[in-house]
This record gives C-alpha cells, structure tokens and sequence, in this order.
C-alpha cells in the first residue's frame, strides 16, 4: 500500500503553500550585481572619462572624481583580510601586515598588462610581488606550500625535541 502526500503538507498539520507564498521573491543574480559606473575629468586633456568599474572592485572612486585626475592614477581593487605576526626587526618584534594581497586592474594605463586584472602580495608590510598573472601566483602559492610544508617539520621535530627534553630532564 503506498500513501501520497501533498508536496505542500507539513508534518505539524496545515499547508505551506500559502506561507511561502507571502515571502518576497530573491533578486536574481544580474539585479544584485550592477556595474558601478562613475566619471572624472582627465588632467591630461580635460575631457570627461566614463569608468565602469568590474563587479569585484571595492576602490572607493571619491576623489578621483572630485578632481581633476590623471588617468594612470584609476586603479580598480579589492583587497584581502589583514593578518599581523610579531617580526623582530631592531631587537623587538612589532607587529607586520603579513600575507596580504589585492587584486587589481589599471584600465588606463600606459602599459597593457596593467590593463588585465593581476594580483599584488605584499608579504610584509609595505614589501610586494606586484602585478602577478594567474601562472606567477600559482608559482608564489607553490612556493609558500612548501614553506609552510617546511615549517610542519620543524614544528614536528620541535614537539619531538620538546618532549625528548621533558623527558630528560624528568630522569
């Protein structure tokens, strides 16, 4: 014997249908993703530039468009979280940006590749590998695997070390 039930039927008893019906429905992914479009007025000739930001671009365009602006100055980017780590520079570790990245793209400028989207490292403070393609990013995350690779067994023989000195210092 098989039993159907309503695909609207909730265990608890009632209906769902009417209840989902009052819920507005989700914007599609073309509404929520809008290109941001703004202008400035080129220092160069003094003519007005339309820009149209990617979607991805979280630069904040304010003063570029208040002013006259040089058109090699538009960057569009995004920047990653910030970790810091104590670094002992001058005999006191102060805290340093470490691993930071943004992803960046210079639709004017001079040099063509600027003109694709790269991604920037800085691996400690103000010190970056600029202007990364996708191959040369993947090279520097190969590199930094086997860095931390490196470091899980110097982590692994310091656990050991440690434990060998408990132990001798125990006896």
């Amino acid at each position: 014997m098989s039993i159907t039930v309503p695909e609207n039927f909730r265990p608890s008893g009632g209906i769902i249908k009417p209840f989902l019906a009052s819920i507005p429905s989700q914007p599609s992914a073309a509404e929520l993703v809008k290109p941001r479009t703004w202008s400035f007025i080129s220092n160069v000739n003094g003519e007005l530039v339309e820009v149209t930001c990617p979607d991805w671009c979280e630069a904040d365009h304010d003063t570029d468009r208040e002013t006259p602006t040089a058109p090699v100055d538009i960057w569009c980017q995004v920047y990653s979280s910030t970790e810091h780590l104590p670094i002992n520079v001058n005999g006191e570790p102060e805290e340093f940006r470490v691993l930071t990245s943004t992803l960046n793209v210079r639709p004017f400028d001079q040099h063509m590749g600027q003109r694709i989207p790269t991604v920037s490292i800085e691996v400690v403070d103000d010190h970056w590998i600029e202007d990364l393609d996708p191959e040369a990013l993947e090279d520097v995350i190969d590199t930094l695997e086997e860095r931390v690779a490196a470091l899980r067994k110097a982590h692994a023989q310091l656990v050991a070390a440690r434990a060998a000195y408990r132990k001798q210092a125990q006896a």
